[in-house]
């Protein structure tokens, strides 16, 4: 499975977290959503937040809108579609299902004491 750095995120799930995070704050910069997956403690890199973002928009799942900042450049504010809100309903699914399979290994791997095999 293709990673970021050894203890990276897999980079498939990258999206997921993109969309969940949009999902969860209605709006936000690609700063604030770099900020919200390395929170995780996962170690993802900025540009890849924001290929994933322009990638996400030309699949018509964020629209963005330039911000004027009082402190800086003017900065991108992005925002679900309608179809970006049912792939974050998707996402979390299939996040939800692979955590239930890691689970599962894990419990079928380890040893009767708890400690792996």
């Amino acid at each position: 499975m293709p990673t970021e750095p050894a203890d990276g995120l897999p980079r498939r799930f990258l999206p997921a977290f993109l969309l969940l995070g949009l999902e969860r704050a209605g709006t936000s910069y690609g700063y604030e959503l770099y900020e919200t997956v390395t929170s995780l403690g996962l170690s993802v890199d900025l540009a890849a937040v924001y290929r994933g973002l322009r990638t996400m928009q030309q699949r018509d799942l964020v629209t963005s809108q330039w911000v004027p900042s009082l402190s800086g450049p003017d900065r991108r504010l992005y925002s679900l579609t309608e179809s970006g809100r049912q792939q974050a309903r998707a996402a979390a699914t299939e996040l939800a299902a692979v955590r239930d399979g890691l689970v599962a290994a894990l419990e079928h791997f380890s040893t009767r004491d708890g400690a792996p095999a």
